[in-house]
C-alpha cells in the first residue's frame, strides 16, 4: 500500500534503493524530505533540496536502479603474466634515466613545526624578551 504523502522517489546514492520524498509539515513545510532504509534525510541544504525535488514516479526510479545495476560491469585490468609480478612492473609516467644521468636521491621534505610548537617557541623569546628590556631599565 503506497502512503498518500508521498511526491513521489528519487535513487538514494547511499543504499541504492528508492527513496520516498515527502512535503515537510509545520515550520519545515518548505522543505521536502526523504526516506529510505538508510533512514530519513531531512537536509535543508539548496543542493539537497534540488536533488530531492527533482522526484519521479517509483517506476521510473526502479528502471534507473535496474539500468545502473545492468550497466556496472567489471572494469578492464590489465593482464599481468604470472612470471611478472605487479612490483617488477614499472609505471608508464616513470621517466627513464638518460646514460651517465646522476639521479638525485629523494630527500624527505623537512617538516613544519606545529602550531603548538610554535607558540611555544613564541613565549619562550617573548620572556626572554621581556627580561633583557626589565634588567635594562632597571640598570639605567
Amino acid at each position: 500500500m503506497s502512503d498518500p504523502n508521498v511526491l513521489g522517489y528519487i535513487v538514494c546514492q547511499t543504499c541504492k534503493e528508492p527513496k520516498a520524498i515527502k512535503q515537510g509539515t509545520g515550520k519545515r513545510s518548505r522543505f521536502v524530505h526523504g526516506r529510505c532504509s538508510c533512514g530519513p534525510d531531512m537536509r535543508t541544504g539548496t543542493a539537497a533540496q534540488v536533488e530531492m525535488k527533482a522526484h519521479l514516479p517509483l517506476e521510473e526510479v526502479q528502471a534507473q536502479l535496474l539500468a545502473m545495476n545492468t550497466v556496472s560491469e567489471p572494469k578492464d585490468e590489465p593482464n599481468l603474466t604470472p612470471s611478472e609480478p605487479e612490483s617488477l612492473i614499472e609505471p608508464e609516467t616513470k621517466p627513464k634515466p638518460i646514460e651517465g644521468e646522476v639521479i638525485p636521491k629523494n630527500e624527505p621534505e623537512p617538516k613544519s613545526m606545529s602550531e603548538t610548537a610554535c607558540v611555544g617557541v613564541g613565549a619562550v623569546l617573548g620572556l626572554l624578551l621581556g627580561y633583557a628590556i626589565k634588567t635594562a631599565r632597571a640598570a639605567l
